[in-house]
Formats: C-alpha cells, sequence, structure tokens
C-alpha cells in the first residue's frame, strides 16, 4: 500500500495531504498487523476505505488512485477477517 500511495503521489494523483493522512492511518494499521489483532486490522481497514472515499470526493485523488487502492483494501479487510 505505501508503494502505491508513494507512487500516486509521486504521478500527481494523490495529492500531499491525502498521502499524510493515508500514511498515517495505515502506521496505526501496521502496529495491529505486527500484533496479529486481525479484528483491528479489519476495522481499520474499513476506516480506511471511507478514508479514500472521502479523500476522492474532496477531489484530493484520482479515480485510478483510488480504484487501485480501494481495491487493496478490501484484499486486506477479506485477508484478516
Amino acid at each position: 500500500m505505501h508503494n502505491l500511495i508513494d507512487t500516486y503521489s509521486e504521478s500527481g494523483d494523490i495529492q500531499d495531504d491525502a498521502k499524510r493522512k493515508f500514511e498515517m492511518h495505515l502506521t496505526a494499521v501496521e502496529r495491529f498487523e505486527e500484533r496479529k489483532d486481525a479484528s483491528k486490522v479489519a476495522k481499520h481497514m474499513e476506516s480506511f476505505q471511507l478514508l479514500l472515499d472521502q479523500q476522492l470526493q474532496a477531489g484530493k485523488m484520482s479515480t485510478l488512485a483510488y480504484e487501485d487502492l480501494s481495491a487493496e483494501t478490501t484484499d486486506m479487510i477479506y485477508q484478516w477477517k
């Protein structure tokens, strides 16, 4: 996910303020992953999806970036449920 965010940020598909929000959120998710806390990983990835929705609606990211990150988010939620 971090690589996708970096790539889309460099291409201008994700604005810097959205990138910071995404990175902060994923840092919290990583902590739960390290602890193998599946329910919290899934819960935080569901809220990450809401963040993606908000940033798309606010014009802070492209549709392409949204679709790719949303697909990755969905995959992670299913992996941890």
